[in-house]
C-alpha cells in the first residue's frame, strides 16, 4: 500500500491510499482544526484529535459525537514505534529505515503489512515529534480501514 498526496494547500491535506492499482480510501486533514474526514466504500467517518501530555505526548481520538474512541502513543525510548487504539481495537506501528510503515494488529497478533510514507517522510525528523503533521491522520486512516470486516477497494461512490 501506499500514499499519494491529492492537495496540500494552508489549512487542508488530502491523500489517497493505494494498494497496487486499485484506491482504498481518502483522507483529509484540517491543520488548523485537527478534523480528520476519512472516506471509502464503507462510509465517511469524522475524527478529532485532542492533544495530551507534556512529558509523553499522545492523542486522544474522539468521533463525530464527541466521544473518545481511541488514542495514539509513541513508545517512551523511540518515536519511530507506539500504539493506536480505536473502537476497542489495539495496532502498534513501526517505522523503517527503508520510509515505510509496519502495521500489526494487538489484539489478532499477526501483521496487517506494509505501507509506504516515502513523501511524507519530509514533514517531521526522526528526532522531533510527529504529532503536529498528518501522519497520525494516515496512521488512523490505516487502523480504522483495517479492522473493518472484509475491506474492499475503495470506487469513490461514498464521496
Amino acid at each position: 500500500m501506499k500514499w499519494i498526496q491529492v492537495n496540500a494547500n494552508s489549512l487542508n491535506e488530502s491523500f489517497e491510499l493505494w494498494k497496487d492499482e486499485q484506491k482504498l480510501a481518502h483522507v483529509t486533514f484540517n491543520k488548523l482544526t485537527q478534523v480528520v474526514r476519512l472516506v471509502s466504500d464503507h462510509g465517511m467517518r469524522l475524527f478529532f484529535f485532542k492533544k495530551r501530555g507534556i512529558i509523553n505526548p499522545r492523542l486522544v481520538i474522539t468521533n463525530e459525537y464527541g466521544i473518545q474512541i481511541g488514542k495514539l502513543e509513541m513508545d517512551r525510548n523511540s518515536i519511530q514505534k507506539g500504539w493506536m487504539e480505536i473502537d476497542n481495537n489495539k495496532f502498534s506501528y513501526q517505522f523503517n529505515d527503508n520510509n515505510s510503515l509496519s502495521l500489526f494488529d494487538e489484539t489478532a497478533h499477526h501483521q496487517l503489512g506494509n505501507c509506504s510514507f516515502q513523501l511524507l517522510f519530509t514533514s517531521f525528523s526522526v528526532n522531533h515529534t510527529f504529532i503536529n503533521t498528518n501522519i497520525p491522520s494516515l496512521l488512523l486512516m490505516l487502523c480504522w480501514y483495517s479492522s473493518i470486516p472484509h475491506a474492499r477497494p475503495y470506487t469513490g461512490a461514498a464521496a
